[in-house]
């Protein structure tokens, strides 16, 4: 699975006389998942998965096949597919392949060795770990109902016939636990989770310790008063809210009508204290690499600048319909699909207060650090409304937990009603925020 690989693929497709542009991507991935329940193994899993994809274009159409058989003969039996395919597609002038960078791709580091040589025992030994610790935070933590971290590492490689090549490795770890406390005939869980490109920078230790105090606080909880009230979102809420709105940015769903922000282009969106970006070359990121998955290089863009809408995402295909160029988002799920529109490391741009600032100045209202139902929010119209567990602030202090409420409005009204910017910026994949205040959101409770 290299360049001498590809190659091979790509002369064998301009072979065929009729085709005037090819595109070879290539990834093999290696992934290890481990679960533990009560200090033993519930499950253990090992994955590889390795193939090419081959992207043609001829007399404006496109052809597109895949293989994960290497040999001679499947990839002559590959090239002549994406031929085939060609021919029986409709003709479609927005149809291209990336022109060869003028610049060199940058350099990124998003490959750790240590994670590769781990064994089989200390992953194990590791998410065990995890476990142990979130038990020994509290005698009240009775169960853990999931302790488990996959492992994986990837190789991909990118080369066309305009003269593109660019290859890279990554790795990433992710660990999660929830664990559930019990008093007094109560129960409450706690969930944590972390995702990292390097396996030194992954508490697993402190993720267990992390879901135990969350479940903890939570003993107590009771609902409030239906009301309209500020809200502090802790940044993960803010990150689900995030992704419901990335769907808009996307070039793609507004040429489809499909996207919250049509004709918002150069419009102030959401509150001026509020800048996102997305970051194809951002250090560590699970987003970063040289290039999207096109062979277009990367680079670090400014979605919303002050609280107003500069761009929207492009692949190759989308940018030549606006008549613009690429912004380097176009996104494969591995090597069996041709590129669609997706993020690099999209996020909300930190502020200087710490959460802790952000209730010392709410004098009454919710801190909301989990919400239900996030996914039943409509991407186009914005409108949600959400189950929400968290904490009743009185006098700029956590007063009691709180559970059984909902919170519901626009995010783009929500988004324009932000007034102060946390400083914990933390990701969740692909997307991160900080915590973020509310000046005021409808809270349904009793």
């Amino acid at each position: 699975m290299d360049k001498q690989t590809a190659h091979k693929i790509l002369s064998l497709a301009m072979s065929q006389n009729a085709a005037a542009a090819a595109e070879v991507f290539i990834r093999s991935s290696a992934s290890t998942t481990v679960e533990v329940k009560d200090q033993k193994v519930e499950a253990f899993d090992r994955a590889r998965d390795a193939g090419v994809g081959l992207r043609v274009i001829m007399d404006g159409r496109m052809g597109f096949a895949f293989t994960s058989d290497l040999s001679d003969s499947a990839l002559k039996t590959l090239t002549q597919s994406a031929v085939t395919n060609a021919r029986n597609t409709e003709p479609d002038p927005f149809q291209s392949i990336p022109e060869i960078p003028v610049g060199a791709y940058q350099a990124v580091n998003i490959h750790d060795p240590a994670l590769v040589r781990l064994s089989e025992k200390e992953k194990i030994d590791r998410v065990m770990a995890m476990e142990r610790e979130a038990f020994a935070v509290d005698k009240r933590i009775k169960h853990i109902r999931k302790a488990s971290a996959s492992f994986s590492e990837s190789e991909t490689v990118i080369m066309n016939s305009r003269g593109a090549s660019v290859s890279f490795q990554g790795t990433a770890a992710y660990a999660s636990i929830e664990a559930v406390a019990e008093d007094k005939g109560e129960s409450q869980a706690g969930s944590e989770f972390e995702v990292n490109r390097f396996y030194h920078k992954l508490s697993l230790e402190d993720i267990g310790r992390r879901a135990a105090r969350k479940a903890i606080g939570l003993l107590g909880a009771k609902t409030v008063e239906t009301v309209k009230a500020p809200v502090v979102l802790d940044r993960d809420v803010v990150g689900e809210f995030l992704s419901i709105m990335a769907s808009g940015f996307s070039a793609e769903n507004v040429q489809k009508k499909k996207s919250l922000f049509i004709g918002k282009l150069d419009k102030e969106i959401v509150s001026p204290i509020l800048t996102v970006l997305d970051d194809g070359l951002l250090e560590g990121g699970i987003g970063t690499a040289p290039s999207d998955d096109e062979a277009v290089p990367m680079k670090k863009k400014t979605v919303i600048d002050r609280g107003r809408l500069t761009i929207f995402l492009y692949n190759t295909y989308t940018a030549k319909k606006d008549r613009t160029v690429s912004t380097g988002n176009g996104m494969r799920g591995g090597f069996k699909g041709v590129p669609g529109v997706g993020l690099t490391n999209l996020y909300i741009a930190p502020g200087s207060q710490t959460p802790e600032d952000l209730i010392r100045s709410t004098a009454k209202g919710l801190q909301v650090t989990e919400i239900m139902g996030a996914h039943m929010a409509n991407p186009i119209s914005g409108d949600f409304s959400v189950g929400a567990t968290g904490f009743w602030i009185e006098n700029g202090r956590i007063a009691y937990p709180v559970r059984e409420i909902t919170i519901a409005g626009n995010i783009l009204d929500l988004m324009k009603n932000v007034d102060a910017v946390g400083n914990d910026l933390r990701f969740q994949g692909r997307i991160g925020s900080p915590s973020l205040r509310v000046k005021e959101l409808s809270i349904g409770g009793k």
